[in-house]
């Protein structure tokens, strides 16, 4: 009887593995669906700064773990680097990064809550991300997005952001593309008042060996406004078609 047991729940264990990464999560409490339930929310009002001492300091960042396919793109990438080419991102156009990159800004970010939806306010680039809260699913055939397509939900206090859909200019890190297949999941959590981290899990099967999270945390100003960043202002760091810098120094 015993070793029936074991292999019941070994058997539990593995469809749980294989089941997609925001199914273990469920909504709990108010959603946010009238104004009413708004009132009942977190209070994440203010400005949040991130915290890149908690970022960059023990532990730092880890790197995501590719399949042979994407870490050959990687490596081509990092070896033109190498060569003097010093490739530049499609941010020195003033193309904003996308998620997740958009998100792992040194610039701060709002929450504005409305019926159904959040919005999140991104002083780089001058940026808006919507995250629908009215129990709405994907598209079955999303467009591609440069943040894609995100529903949400609130789960004992914490805000659950699952996003399909994305661009494929994006990037999951520096040189590191993706598949049509992207899917993240994000957790967005209080840790204390004034300090809030961000979770965010991506999983893809044709770039990543196993999911790759990254934790970045933010810090309150209640005091603080978004400011206005318009990158074309004054942009002398333009790049070609390849991704070489258009200003040369000599």
């Amino acid at each position: 009887m015993k070793d029936f047991t074991r292999h019941i729940a070994m058997a539990a264990a593995a469809v749980a593995l294989c089941l997609p990464m925001a199914a273990a999560s469920a909504p709990s409490g108010p959603q946010g669906r009238t104004w009413a339930e708004i009132a009942k929310l977190p209070d994440w009002g203010g400005v949040w700064d991130a915290d890149w001492s908690k970022l960059f300091g023990p532990g730092g960042r880890t790197q995501p773990e590719l399949t042979p396919a994407y870490a050959a793109k990687l490596q081509a990438w990092k070896d033109a680097q190498k060569q003097g080419e010093n490739l530049q991102t499609q941010t020195a156009n003033c193309l904003p990064p996308g998620m997740p990159g958009i998100m792992q800004q040194p610039y701060p970010v709002e929450f504005l809550f409305t019926p159904g939806k959040v919005t999140i306010a991104i002083e780089a680039y001058n940026q808006m991300r919507r995250v629908f809260t009215d129990g709405r699913p994907h598209p079955a055939d999303p467009d591609p997005l440069w943040y894609g397509h995100s529903v949400g939900h609130w789960e004992n206090g914490d805000l659950v952001i699952d996003t399909v859909g994305y661009d494929p200019a994006t990037e999951i890190a520096g040189g590191v593309g993706h598949s049509d297949k992207m899917h993240t999941v994000e957790r967005v959590h209080l840790l204390e008042p004034n300090r809030m981290e961000i979770t965010t899990t991506i999983e893809d099967p044709e770039a990543l060996t196993k999911p790759y999270v990254v934790k970045m945390q933010y810090v309150r100003h209640r005091d603080w406004d978004i400011k206005e960043y318009i990158c074309e202002q004054n942009n002398r760091d333009a790049s070609d078609a390849e991704g070489r810098p258009s200003m040369k120094l000599n």
